[in-house]
């Protein structure tokens, strides 16, 4: 049930991480630390108001979306307008997250000074309720995954907004042309990826260790998901996401049981070797590589960067 919840919230974060590459045009470093903002979301709702970890849910999802919307109007957008480009940008949203994860430190440090309540590696699991045996975020993971993977896809093919979402991503200058409002589309795929980034790390505590820093370890699998998909593809998105979440877990259990418990600490290196071994082997993730493969060049472009060719 770890690798189908942890896969849960890498797969949400993973998609909105693309849509943001998609739209804005550059990676958002901070991605992962709205997931912080998530996980005490969460916290709150049951340690002071003693309301179920789910209510927090809906409030997460707005939380994140309107902190999205600031951060773009706040920072990336006002950047634009002074002529930074995609380094000066992607370098800001790397200042906002070391700000955003040292306010969740603060945060956390005044809530365990103040009220007494343990406020770093808490779980609330014990708040969550059972079905046939199993915890509840375990079949609540996998519904909100599935609901938000249907809802998005109907949003881009069957509504105007969604088609025009799509075509300001592939040709910004083209769409204005046509009269699309990219400002209006900007600001909405902010709120859409900012919601579901605080959305998965509102699930986090209900099965692991809740922390000011858990959002912000979660980038490096995020990005690992979104390479390993295509950075240009959400439904690519979605399948690098859960295989990234799902083969994280599985190795380091499995190592665990053969090595030691010592092993879990170095969790966070298997999605940097996946990083580093998608970059290597197929930049454009699997979405890139099938595209190439209808067309009768996928296994060519694979043995070419494996340094061999098609005889060998």
């Amino acid at each position: 049930m770890s690798a189908i919840v942890y896969a849960s919230m890498i797969t949400l974060l993973s998609i909105g991480f693309t849509l943001t590459h998609m739209t804005a045009k550059i990676p958002n470093f901070a991605h992962g630390t709205y997931a912080g903002f998530g996980v005490y979301v969460s916290f709150i709702c049951v340690r002071y108001f003693e309301m179920s970890p789910y209510f927090g849910f809906p409030a997460a999802f707005l939380f994140g979306g309107l902190m999205g919307i600031l951060l773009y109007r706040v920072v990336v957008s006002t950047l634009r307008r002074m002529g930074g480009g995609a380094i000066v940008l992607t370098i800001s949203t790397i200042a906002i997250q070391i700000f955003m994860a040292q306010f969740q430190h603060i945060f956390a440090f005044w809530t365990r000074e103040t009220y007494g309540l343990m406020s770093y590696g808490f779980l609330l699991k014990q708040q969550d309720f059972k079905i046939f045996g199993f915890q509840g975020i375990f079949p609540v993971s996998l519904f909100l995954v599935i609901t938000i993977v249907i809802g998005l896809r109907w949003m881009l093919t069957q509504t105007k907004f969604g088609i025009a979402m799509k075509a300001a991503a592939e040709d910004p200058e083209l769409s204005q042309v046509l009269g699309i409002n990219i400002e209006k589309i900007q600001v909405a795929s902010w709120f859409i990826t900012g919601g579901m980034a605080c959305l998965a790390g509102a699930l986090l505590p209900m099965w692991f260790m809740g922390s000011p820093g858990a959002g912000a370890r979660l980038l490096t699998s995020c990005m690992a998901g979104s390479l390993l998909g295509g950075l240009g593809n959400i439904y690519g998105a979605i399948i690098g996401g859960f295989t990234i979440g799902v083969v994280e877990i599985i190795f380091t259990a499995q190592g665990m049981k053969i090595f030691g418990l010592w092993v879990g600490e170095y969790r966070p290196i298997i999605p940097m070797i996946a990083t580093i071994i998608i970059l290597l082997v197929e930049p454009s993730g699997v979405t890139g590589w099938w595209a190439r493969w209808r067309v009768g060049g996928g296994y060519e472009s694979l043995m070419a960067r494996l340094g061999r060719s098609k005889e060998e």
